[in-house]
């Protein structure tokens, strides 16, 4: 732990005390600092650990009930959330139903692997490494798709090298080895490359509409249907050309392209963690949309999210979350934002006006 002063020391602690002290742009400002950031979720880990212990003494001698009632507890240490006003004005709360943004699906618990050709087989392993694997000659052609679930992700290491992290509900084709000029993957959903340097031999990631090409670089790639794809960049300089357009843009370290569900295109420079934390086992977002955060858990959580209102997409939040958390530890400290109401109840996660 680095050596903090009392006045940081003291600060930290204030706003762990008070949530309310978290949705000031003093606090925003002070957090941004990479000592303070540090300090102050040491502290949160410190208070966490004591919680959960005190929390599982408890289940184990209280109903059901009063598990459901501690959860609120623990959920105060397990997210930090701090919530900026909405953009958008608050409207009528009448409606006659819910706008469902995201639905579970009952099928799909396992990582799956399938060889073009042959059979599927259920990985039980978090991790797979195809430079060990070393069984096909150069000249055999074969490739394979590793699709994993809702709330699981994979490590997927190619065979020339490049480490993959490929999030929830995603996809990726890829040859067991690599051959002739070029090296090239068909991505659907997220994951996060570390390309191996190869000068000779671009390695090329093909997603919905577009096409991003690197030599050897470090970067996220998000595709999911419905929502606007990114190709985020941590280092090196990859090239992203529009299928449709066929016109090319390079990226710099620290730039995402977005192309947004309305087909505009924007270039800008990002805090790479809230791209790449899901790859460390977190959610990680700053000043993000409602609608974009809810997206994220309803995949990881497989869980329906269902807006009252449209205009509830457009709240925007700082939200940090271990991934390993339960999902009704971050609901309950949502609602005790006093934002927007949170309601979990058959499967479903409904936000609505307070």
């Amino acid at each position: 732990m680095i050596d903090h002063s009392d006045k940081k020391l003291d600060y930290a602690l204030r706003a762990i005390q008070h949530p309310q002290l978290r949705e000031t742009d003093e606090f925003l400002q002070w957090i941004n600092i990479p000592d303070n950031k540090e300090l102050f979720l040491e502290l949160m880990a410190c208070k966490e650990a004591v919680i959960r212990e005190n929390l599982e003494r408890k289940r184990r001698v209280r109903s059901r009930m009063y598990i459901g009632a501690a959860a609120f507890t623990a959920a105060a240490v397990l997210v930090l959330v701090f919530l900026i006003p909405s953009l958008f004005p608050t409207t009528s709360r009448q409606m006659e139903q819910p706008i469902r943004l995201f639905a579970a699906i009952t099928d799909g618990e396992h990582v799956m692997l399938q060889t073009d050709g042959h059979s599927e087989q259920l990985l039980e392993d978090s991790v797979m490494n195809l430079k060990e694997v070393g069984a096909l000659t150069s000249d055999t052609i074969c490739c394979q798709t590793l699709t994993t679930p809702r709330g699981k992700s994979f490590l997927l290491v190619l065979s020339d090298g490049t480490k993959v992290w490929i999030n929830a509900e995603s996809s990726l084709r890829y040859p067991v080895a690599f051959n002739g000029k070029e090296r090239r993957v068909e991505l659907k959903g997220e994951a996060c490359f570390e390309v191996a340097k190869n000068g000779k031999c671009p390695f090329i990631v093909s997603t919905d509409g577009m096409e991003t090409t690197v030599l050897g670089t470090k970067f996220n790639i998000r595709s999911y249907k419905t929502e606007d794809r990114h190709v985020t960049l941590v280092q090196g300089k990859v090239e992203v050309t529009n299928m449709t357009s066929h016109q090319s843009v390079i990226l710099q370290p620290g730039q995402d392209l977005t192309y947004t569900e309305n087909g505009e295109e924007n270039i800008s420079r990002v805090n790479i963690a809230t791209y790449t934390a899901w790859t460390e086992g977190m959610f990680y977002f700053e000043d993000a949309s409602l609608k974009d955060i809810m997206s994220s858990l309803g995949r990881w959580y497989n869980v329906n999210i269902d807006f009252e209102q449209a205009e509830l997409y457009h709240i925007r939040l700082n939200f940090w979350a271990n991934r390993d958390a339960r999902l009704e530890e971050a609901l309950e400290l949502l609602n005790k934002l006093e934002k927007v109401r949170v309601d979990y109840q058959d499967e479903t996660i409904t936000i609505k006006h307070i």
